[in-house]
């Protein structure tokens, strides 16, 4: 726990009891220095960590990709406000410790969501499971990551749709109206992920 009103040395959390930190030895401004240093080298990590979980979620799309991007979004912008916020602070001059800890803890957490991604598919030796259905509709949006997605009727209780992530070639080959068949793999973790859509000729078993 921390003490309230306790100075401490920006770069190893030790008490300061003098103009120089006992633990690391640096003054308060080349604490500051060495953490502005480490920080910007975790924001990189941190942000490298984000575009590998979209990389994963491309190569293998989890059925509930919107939900999945929407959260990965809040803990992006909020590592970042908390890489600016532990920056200001560093500059005047210390009150960063709690903070600083926060964002230290999410920087690995992009990561871990991308491993999680793929070793649910790649790990996943169970057969896909095929829903025959229709397209009622179709997304794109061109941005820095371009999103597609066929809006399917669903097979799943209580839902009404289903925005099946695809690929540029699947996007351009199915069309409103037309039955389609979309290959599902329950995921080792329990993430059901899209494998593929195929038109129900070209499907080897049926639901």
């Amino acid at each position: 726990m921390f003490r309230s009103g306790a100075k401490r040395c920006l770069n190893c959390d030790a008490v300061l009891t003098g103009p120089v930190c006992e633990q690391c030895e640096l003054t308060p401004a080349a604490a500051s220095l060495v953490l502005r240093r480490k920080l910007i080298l975790r924001t990189g990590m941190f942000l490298l960590g984000s575009m590998a979980f979209l990389a994963a979620t491309y190569r293998f799309p989890p059925l509930e990709m919107d939900s999945m991007l929407v959260f990965c979004g809040v803990i992006f912008f909020a590592g970042l406000a908390l890489a600016v916020w532990v920056e200001r602070g560093a500059l005047k001059g210390g009150g960063i410790e709690i903070r600083k800890r926060i964002f230290m803890a999410l920087v690995p957490l992009p990561w871990l969501l991308a491993g999680l991604l793929v070793a649910n598919a790649k790990l996943d030796d169970s057969p896909a499971r095929l829903w025959e259905t229709r397209v009622v509709g179709k997304f794109s949006m061109s941005a820095m990551v371009p999103t597609r997605r066929l809006v399917v009727i669903s097979w799943r209780d209580g839902r009404r749709y289903e925005r099946v992530p695809v690929s540029q070639d699947e996007y351009s080959e199915f069309h409103v109206g037309e039955k389609v068949v979309i290959e599902i793999h329950p995921g080792l973790a329990g993430i059901p992920w899209v494998a593929g859509v195929v038109l129900p000729g070209r499907a080897s078993d049926s639901p």
